[in-house]
């Protein structure tokens, strides 16, 4: 069953402000979309069949491939100009500098995220229907560069969402050092290495990984991308060696098949505490539920037992179940 594309809020978190005066994003314009030449598939990173059939599609990492044209990068940095005071600091092992809420304070990134033609493109490239990430602060995330070059852009982690797309706004000759890196391998052997369970492996780890098992992904230009299904690959961004300008837009998207279970780690999110999450996640597990609920009301055989029926309804509202009981902790 696919869900139908989510609906974007009606208003904002009370304490974001939106830009005034920003570029308005073209399709046209702003793209430059290629097709991705390298794809690798779970089963290639060692995952078992029962894993590749609990996730959305087998893909696990493509690219680099171009996304952003010229222009796009050029008005993404005079979004981003005007953000960066606004960037944040994550208090654990992850990014020491990132921007949160970025649909919500600017419309161009909001429009970026909610093409059509770029989700189309990126569904393409999946094997599964996306859509612009159900939950908004996390349909797109900007890693600046560090301040402190010792510490990674993004330390080893898997992501707490589906699927995203990483996006380079640099010339990768400008800066040495920060590789966008992923792990050849499953998340349990490299929750093995860091000695935690893999539902702790969104929190990330200053730990190094097998060399021979890691591979760093050589982008030629800004606007060039890496794909992945960020809920299966572990991944970060190396430390740069010298300080330079290093800027990533992440942009987030979610499976439209509600038939599966839920790979977006809400139990995570609502641990970071960005504003607006918990009605944010309500509306997410509504809109899950909400696709069940429709499926249920069209399929159900008018002679189901009783048993059936409740099994039925339990499955349908079970996303919601459960954002109560962690909600109510």
């Amino acid at each position: 069953m696919l869900a139908s594309n989510p609906i974007f809020p009606f208003d904002k978190p009370a304490v974001y402000s939106a830009l005034t005066e920003e570029p308005v994003y073209d399709a046209a314009i702003h793209l430059d979309l290629e097709k991705p030449t390298n794809i690798e598939l779970m089963a290639e990173f060692g995952y078992n069949q029962e894993d590749i059939d609990a996730s959305p599609s087998p893909m696990a990492v493509a690219g680099p491939f171009r996304i952003l044209s010229n222009a796009g990068v050029a008005a993404a940095k005079v979004v981003l100009d005007q953000l960066r005071d606004t960037a944040e600091s994550d208090e654990g092992n992850r990014a020491p500098n990132y921007l949160a809420g970025g649909v919500y304070k600017s419309k161009f990134l909001r429009d970026l995220c909610a093409c059509p033609v770029l989700i189309k493109h990126m569904s393409e490239i999946a094997g599964t229907s996306l859509a612009a990430h159900s939950i908004p602060h996390q349909q797109l995330y900007v890693n600046f560069a560090p301040e402190d070059i010792s510490k990674a852009v993004d330390s080893w982690h898997i992501d707490s969402i589906d699927y995203d797309c990483v996006i380079l706004l640099e010339d990768p000759k400008s800066f040495e050092g920060g590789h966008f890196q992923y792990f050849r391998g499953t998340d349990s052997q490299a929750a093995e290495v860091f000695g935690t369970t893999t539902d702790k492996l969104a929190e990330g780890f200053p730990v190094d990984l097998p060399n021979d098992r890691v591979v760093s992904v050589q982008k030629s230009q800004p606007g060039d991308a890496v794909f992945q299904q960020g809920s299966r690959v572990v991944h970060r961004a190396e430390k740069l060696h010298k300080p330079a300008e290093r800027t990533t837009l992440v942009i987030s998207y979610v499976a439209r098949n509600a038939n599966l279970d839920d790979l977006n780690n809400v139990a995570e999110m609502i641990r970071w505490k960005h504003p607006g999450t918990s009605a944010e996640l309500a509306r997410h597990c509504a809109w899950r539920s909400q696709a069940r609920l429709a499926s249920l009301i069209e399929e159900l055989p008018i002679d189901s037992s009783a048993n059936e029926v409740v099994k039925n309804l339990k499955f349908a509202i079970d996303d919601v179940q459960k954002l109560i009981g962690l909600l109510e902790k």
